[in-house]
């Protein structure tokens, strides 16, 4: 078996054909994947690993035949982000019978913080979120145009003790946070490292220089 890395547009989520083994544990199931009009199967057992990056997904595979999926072959973007996923099922029933339907579940819930750190390489909290009707009074959001899974970022900044007005309310939000933008609004995300803002800010502009 090879591990490979392997990207598509879309993932379904129903896993079809189920094979236990002889604990009752799922042994082989597969999903549909889709990369423009193509299409392929892949054994959901043999997932490792799922990363978003620029609407797409990415997964770290571990094929049985590399060349059934070398149409699929991908690098993995240095900003992609990792994607939380398990094997769950429902009980479905009807008048005769209780069946399991089983299916992959991906979770985005964290992209946001693993794309900072990747970014920046800092970790961080978010604790804030703004519609985008406020307007940042002491700081700048630098352009940006990155989608992860469920997101598009378009603006970034590196800011301490950032002000905002909300109407004719404004507010400070103390100490050093990573500000992201979407057509939504403002999230503020608290880092949690003991860092040099300004040096913070340095690594930003190179990083965005070099996407």
């Amino acid at each position: 078996m090879t591990d490979v890395i392997l990207r598509f547009d879309y993932i379904d989520d129903e896993v079809m054909w189920p094979e236990f083994d002889a604990g009752d544990r799922l042994r082989v199931g597969w999903i549909k994947a889709a990369s423009g009009v193509r299409r392929a199967l892949l054994n959901v057992v043999r997932i490792k690993r799922i990363y978003a990056y620029d609407s797409k997904l990415y997964v770290l595979y571990d094929a049985e035949d590399v060349q059934r999926y070398a149409r699929y072959l991908a690098q993995l973007p240095p900003l992609a982000v990792e994607l939380d996923h398990e094997i769950t099922y429902e009980r479905l029933h009807d008048s005769s019978c209780t069946c399991r339907m089983w299916r992959l579940s991906i979770n985005s819930l964290y992209e946001e913080e693993r794309f900072i750190k990747k970014l920046l390489g800092v970790e961080v909290e978010m604790e804030h979120s703004l519609p985008n009707a406020s307007y940042p009074l002491n700081f700048a959001m630098l352009p940006i145009d990155i989608a992860l899974y469920t997101r598009r970022i378009d603006g970034i900044a590196v800011v301490e003790n950032p002000q905002f007005k909300l109407c004719k309310d404004e507010n400070t939000y103390w100490g050093k946070y990573v500000v992201l933008a979407d057509e939504t609004g403002f999230s503020l995300y608290r880092i949690k490292d003991d860092v040099d803002v300004s040096q913070l800010r340095k690594r930003l502009l190179e990083r965005l220089t070099g996407l």
